[in-house]
């Protein structure tokens, strides 16, 4: 059954035309991990795929074109149509997802329609429920993990910027001077351009909006464990689920140098928080939005 919002929503849209090196950091103790804080409910009734057409296509099309006014020529420019004929969906990856996401933010018309890329926890929630739609034949990068910002990590460049950010808005996101030294899930992240990066963007924090917080299972670096259930609190398992159930946690080999990471859920319902490469391989990947309730 179609989600009435979802009606509402297309609703509104269907008349509207569519127009260098870093110094090494020494390691730092870790604290005790920290609740996430987020701005976003923890769970959404429903949720639909991004894509060219349905319900949705006229807010799609005008997304995808101010989406590129902002990043054409970089990595977080979204192709104006399809390349898949079996399809409308929008292959996407976490670049293009946090383009999408700025866009929104940077655009009052877009953001009042409170329709936003869902957040790890809300990922887990809608999958617990059966409300993802086909999860087990496409992936969804979800977030960035920030485990260090040292030189020999990876993605040193925009793990810095990307630090950087959130120490100019310690205070909007709750953090203290210890927590920016601890591994970090950062949501709905923004973008900047950066002709230095190699993606041609680095990340930022969106006042308001980003979710920067601590999880203990970031902590099980090195280590795959199995795991029952769902990651209903911030986006990934407790340590009590670990070595059980079906579900599967990859995370990084490195135990040190690790840098910057994506969080991502696999066709197979695996849980990623390794991936290397913010703009990869995005054949098969996916954005899920739902509508978010009230503006953050």
């Amino acid at each position: 059954m179609v989600n009435k919002r979802f009606l509402q929503t297309a609703e509104r849209w269907k008349n509207k035309e569519v127009p260098a090196e870093r110094t090494r950091q020494p390691a730092r103790p870790r604290t005790k991990t920290s609740q996430p804080n987020t701005n976003f409910p923890a769970s959404v009734d429903d949720s639909f795929l991004f894509s060219y057409d349905g319900p949705n296509k006229n807010f799609a099309q005008e997304l995808i074109t101010k989406n590129n006014e902002l990043f054409g020529g970089t990595k977080a420019e979204i192709p104006y149509e399809s390349p898949d004929f079996d399809s409308g969906e929008v292959h996407a990856n976490l670049i293009k997802r946090l383009g999408l996401i700025t866009t929104i933010y940077n655009n009052p018309q877009l953001k009042s329609s409170n329709l936003y890329p869902i957040t790890p926890a809300q990922s887990e929630a809608l999958l617990k429920d059966g409300k993802l739609t086909n999860p087990g034949n496409n992936w969804e990068d979800l977030a960035l993990v920030l485990y260090d910002r040292r030189q020999n990590g990876y993605n040193p460049r925009e793990a810095q910027a990307l630090y950087d950010s959130l120490r100019a808005s310690r205070q909007d996101l709750r953090l203290s001077e210890g927590d920016l030294e601890n591994r970090l899930i950062i949501v709905n992240a923004g973008l900047e351009k950066d002709s230095g990066s190699d993606y041609g963007v680095k990340p930022i924090v969106l006042p308001g909006l980003t979710q920067a917080y601590q999880h203990e299972v970031l902590e099980k670096v090195g280590k795959n464990p199995s795991f029952d259930g769902y990651g209903l609190n911030g986006g990934l398992p407790l340590l009590n689920q670990l070595e059980k159930g079906s579900r599967r946690l990859y995370m990084p080999d490195e135990t040190e140098d690790i840098g910057l990471r994506v969080l991502y859920r696999v066709g197979g319902l695996s849980l990623n928080a390794w991936n290397r490469v913010l703009a990869g391989s995005n054949e098969n990947g996916r954005v899920n939005f739902a509508p978010q309730g009230q503006s953050p």
